[in-house]
């Protein structure tokens, strides 16, 4: 039983802290977008455009799943639900330009 009350617990935990605040300006690019929200977790060379490093499962290589990812988030991932309308075209055209090609 106390195994499940700590388990309970993790996860709420977890849960609550799932969401992230952060707003990219009007004017910023996809590389700004993702070096302000994504790096931290993602890491790469975003400095050296021609470098291609992550890889995304081939049948979501879309505009609407990275969207979809970044609002939503994931177990792992903090959900972005202040990246909207234009910022998301920017970065979903950047992390799209910047994935592995398998």
């Amino acid at each position: 039983m106390r195994h499940k009350q700590l388990s309970l617990l993790i996860l709420t935990l977890s849960l609550v802290a799932c969401s992230d605040d952060y707003t990219p300006r009007p004017t910023s690019s996809g590389k700004t977008i993702y070096l302000e929200a994504c790096a931290r977790c993602h890491s790469g060379e975003p400095e050296n455009p021609k470098m291609y490093y992550w890889s995304i499962n081939p049948k979501n290589i879309n505009a609407r799943y990275i969207a979809y990812k970044v609002n939503a988030g994931s177990l792992t991932m903090p959900n972005f639900p202040n990246i909207q309308g234009e910022s998301m075209r920017k970065l979903s055209e950047y992390v799209l330009q910047h994935n592995l090609k398998e």
